[in-house]
């Protein structure tokens, strides 16, 4: 493969197919949770033997601190995307409308297999430190936004929306498994929209 006429390293088959198992292993603790994704439905879901999971991955607990490394990773980048895209918004209902827009393409697995691990890193400090800093670096973004496009209203109003904003951004995606209906997108963008209206009220 040749980028502006400099050839580049292909990838790996080993790295190739480290990703190709660590992505179904997102599938399966999405649908079925960390203690449920067990490695034959992991093994299954890649197409792969059972053994392979340990060359790839390596034993369970390494495949769990993976896994947590590529949520926080991944979370993070679509954080710099979105810090990237809120430069150009003029109003926090532009901002509204980057994050709760119907074309926007999520991957809700990501948040399910981040709840997870969540629920499981009370005795893993390394994953509860890194998963933390990653909500916490998309609270950075919402705060920023909102400081710049309601530069008169107090500080302690603007960590609150931010945090409700981010509150209603995620309980949209933890819903999908559920199937809700279409219009329930509406109504959790119609309450991130009253949620930044009071920025614009006497504070």
């Amino acid at each position: 493969m040749t980028i502006n006429g400099v050839a580049m390293p292909r990838p790996s088959l080993k790295d190739q197919r480290s990703e190709e198992i660590l992505n179904a292993y997102l599938t399966c603790v999405a649908r079925f949770g960390l203690e449920g994704a067990t490695q034959e439905r992991i093994a299954a879901e890649a197409g792969v033997k059972r053994p392979l999971l340990r060359h790839y991955l390596g034993n369970r607990e390494q495949m769990v601190a993976a896994l947590n490394d590529h949520v926080v990773t991944t979370f993070n980048d679509l954080t710099q995307a979105l810090d990237t895209a809120l430069a150009y918004v003029e109003t926090p209902e532009d901002m509204v409308e980057v994050l709760f827009t119907a074309d926007t393409e999520n991957d809700p697995r990501l948040l399910l297999a981040w709840q997870a691990l969540s629920a499981t890193s009370v005795d893993h400090e390394e994953m509860r430190v890194a998963l933390l800093d990653s909500l916490k670096r998309f609270l950075d973004v919402l705060v920023d936004a909102l400081q710049r496009l309601a530069p008169a209203a107090k500080p302690e109003t603007i960590r609150a929306v931010a945090h409700g904003i981010s509150s209603i951004f995620v309980n949209l995606d933890s819903l999908t498994p559920l199937a809700p209906p279409p219009e329930w997108q509406q109504d959790l963008k119609h309450a991130a929209l009253l949620l930044v209206g009071t920025l614009e009220s006497p504070q």
